[in-house]
């Protein structure tokens, strides 16, 4: 079973990076034939051309005439125009022509055997990546340079052939060729050179914003105090900064952090205050030995190094998707990222395994195991929570997330620890920095029964650590407030998009965020409202759920094809040029009404037509 999941799992990866990477060789490989039955197109004509007039010719022998007829059916034309002699002969025209195939020919073969040669040291790359962590960091950075060199040059060669095709395929098989069609290809080619070239030197954006408080001594010396017994364990330094947050999750990171406006740097770790509440002193022992292992093992000085190139090699693929020309050299590219994700993934779950080892020497196995499945299970439980609420259709007077879990979580992690599936919560992927549970446990020496999970989470967490900061409570709470008060914003503001208004409550909630608006313009006020649209000079105002379709041309008018017209007519024209605001604005105003109202119309029916199911 384990092999055929493998087996599936390199499948889908050959399908959806290895198949489309291939791509690369298209155009390249389409030019060089092509070329090729371009060249040899001309040179069968200029071998006839020759042969006519050889045979015409009564000033020569016979003899001179066999000989002369022997070398121009053995000798292509082309190769004759490689001897300047001969070639000073012959209509620069011509010369030109076969210098076009030449050196399209050349282009395209470079491209090929470059595209096969690029494939073979990344692929080298890549596998010397999953010997250690300085060696992902040194192939990652080598190949990075190679790569994006490599895609900038396969940009303007594959664009230099397409421009040559756009001209060529016309005028060899029509007899003619069309200038917009040459234009199209070569604007498209110049972008896509630009976009590329442009993607190489943008600098890496890699902020790091964390929501949460930082922790001093002062504040909080006894969780200090156990912070740094637990380094001494582990062997390594304290962290620079201590970040308290309500995120269900513990890291660490040596990147720059964000917290409040102000930039910390260092060594920073990130603990869950609503965590910490739940977890037993013991538990959170194992937590934060694990998390100071990646200290000690330098993982995150390395994660450090990494994150910009990733970003950068990020930044490229998306030069080269929007490149529109450049999608087979994206594909190519993106296979490479694919592989390193791979190596990254590899050694992440390595690194996991070895701070879980480290974990349980300063705790132990079953601290480790209670803490991790006590933190899936609260991430689940108020995920549950958060969906269930977001569903709701009514508008939030209070989101209250927190309350929700302190009142339901001792219940739920009791049935949670009766699940049959708990070993596969982190379900395995190639791309998954983290190893699925059942795997950590058995790396630790631990074999985990529904009895023993059950014994393991019967009883609930003291919150040792939670309660070694003197101002959790006032913290927790503070963050908690202004999350709920975000989400139920948030919810109210997505409302808005649901409600083809029935009541007052939902058409308060519609007009909030879709007040009328109006434009002046030279044919009168242009209004709009979450309902209905209208023109000063048009007979009636029209509903969005009148549209039946919408085109914008190129003299920035705005057709509206509609049905149900008291008038009679089914078409209006909006000139946007004649409005004194900006085209773009009025578009955009127009296009996100019509949206809210699509977007309403099609949940309402989704909800209709769920609401017609049978019960199950």
């Amino acid at each position: 079973m384990e092999n055929s999941k493998q087996d599936f799992s390199s499948l889908g990866f050959v399908k959806t990076f290895v198949l489309p990477a291939l791509l690369l060789f298209l155009v390249p490989v389409l030019a060089l034939l092509f070329f090729l039955h371009a060249r040899s197109t001309f040179d069968a004509d200029a071998r006839e051309a020759m042969l006519l007039q050889v045979r015409e010719d009564e000033s020569i022998t016979e003899q001179e005439r066999a000989e002369t007829i022997e070398v121009i059916e053995r000798v292509p034309f082309s190769e004759m125009l490689l001897s300047p002699e001969f070639a000073a002969t012959i209509d620069s025209d011509i010369r030109f022509y076969y210098a076009n195939f030449r050196w399209m020919i050349r282009l395209a073969v470079w491209s090929i055997v470059s595209g096969i040669v690029v494939l073979l040291l990344a692929g080298i790359g890549v596998l010397l990546s999953m010997r250690s962590q300085q060696a992902q960091y040194l192939s990652l950075s080598v190949s990075w340079h190679v790569l994006r060199i490599y895609g900038a040059l396969q940009t303007i060669v594959q664009g230099v052939l397409l421009v040559a095709l756009s001209f060529w395929v016309t005028a060899l098989w029509a007899e003619v060729y069309y200038i917009k069609l040459i234009g199209i290809a070569a604007l498209l080619a110049l972008v896509a050179i630009g976009t590329v070239i442009a993607a190489i030197f943008k600098k890496p954006v890699s902020e790091f914003v964390i929501e949460g408080e930082v922790v001093d001594k002062a504040s909080a010396p006894a969780l200090w105090q156990n912070l740094e017994w637990i380094c001494t364990k582990v062997g390594t330094d304290l962290p620079d900064q201590l970040i308290a947050g309500i995120d269900a999750n513990f890291f660490v990171t040596a990147q720059p952090v964000t917290v409040a406006d102000k930039t910390y740097t260092g060594r920073t770790l990130y603990v869950s205050l609503s965590l910490l509440k739940k977890l037993s002193g013991s538990e959170a022992d194992a937590v934060m030995a694990h998390e100071m292992a990646h200290f000690s093992g330098d993982d995150t000085t390395f994660a450090k190094k990494i994150s910009p190139l990733l970003i950068r090699y990020d930044n490229y693929l998306q030069a080269l998707h929007d490149g529109v020309i450049t999608k087979p050299i994206f594909y190519f590219m993106l296979c490479f990222r694919g592989l390193f994700e791979l190596s990254l993934g590899r050694l992440s779950r390595q690194r996991e395994f070895r701070a879980d080892r480290i974990a349980t020497e300063v705790a132990s196995p079953k601290d480790l195991a209670a803490a991790l499945l006590r933190i899936v299970a609260y991430s689940k439980y108020r995920n549950s929570i958060e969906e269930e609420l977001f569903k709701q259709e009514e508008a939030l007077e209070v989101a209250d997330i927190s309350e929700r879990i302190e009142r339901g979580f001792s219940e739920y992690v009791v049935a949670f620890s009766t699940e049959q599936d708990l070993g596969d919560l982190e379900t395995f992927h190639p791309f998954d920095s983290h190893p699925p549970m059942q795997q950590r446990f058995e790396a630790v020496g631990l074999q985990l029964s529904g009895e023993s999970t059950q014994a393991l989470l019967a009883k609930e967490g003291d919150g040792r650590w939670y309660h070694n900061i003197r101002t959790a409570g006032e913290l927790e709470q503070q963050q908690w407030d202004e999350y709920e008060e975000r989400f139920r914003k948030f919810h109210e503001e997505v409302s808005a998009y649901r409600y083809l208004p029935e009541n007052e409550q939902e058409l308060a909630i519609v007009v909030q965020y879709f007040p009328e608006v109006t434009f002046e313009g030279k044919e009168g006020l242009f209004t709009l409202n979450y309902e209905r649209f209208h023109l000063a000079n048009w007979p009636e105002p029209l509903l969005w759920s009148q549209i039946t379709g919408c085109s914008l041309n190129d003299n920035g008018v705005l057709e509206i094809v509609f049905s149900g017209s008291e008038s009679g007519k089914k078409k209006h024209k909006l000139k946007l040029k004649k409005f004194t605001s900006s085209q773009q604005e009025v578009i955009d105003t127009f296009n996100r009404y019509y949206s809210r109202y699509l977007s309403a119309r099609d949940y309402q029916v989704e909800k209709h037509d769920e609401d017609e199911l049978p019960n199950a």
